[in-house]
């Protein structure tokens, strides 16, 4: 997972993480990513790409066209999982005496 802050100017936008980089386009259909990610397509060196990623749609166009140019597609995947519960790591429950 990598996690990517997108700078505005002297502003720090929300954060966009790309969750799977150069992937096979049929991991978007994994119940388990987030309801928030998107699958995006892209052209990176004449070769079609796919990334899955969260984000606001705006702020995944903005950093795949400045870095790559060509931004074939954003759409949802099928993740069911709800955004505040991924990756979620309960804590552990120290022993009582």
């Amino acid at each position: 997972m990598k996690h990517i802050l997108i700078l505005f100017g002297n502003k720090i936008a929300d954060k966009m993480i790309i969750l799977h980089q150069e992937c096979d386009p049929e991991l978007a259909k994994d119940k388990k990513l987030p309801r928030d990610s998107y699958l995006v397509s892209y052209i990176k060196n004449d070769t079609l790409v796919y990334d899955i990623s969260r984000g606001t749609k705006v702020e995944l166009f903005d950093y795949y066209y400045d870095n790559f140019g060509i931004v074939k597609g954003i759409q949802w995947t099928d993740g069911t999982v709800n955004p505040k519960s991924y990756d979620y790591v309960p804590k552990e429950n120290k022993k009582k005496r």
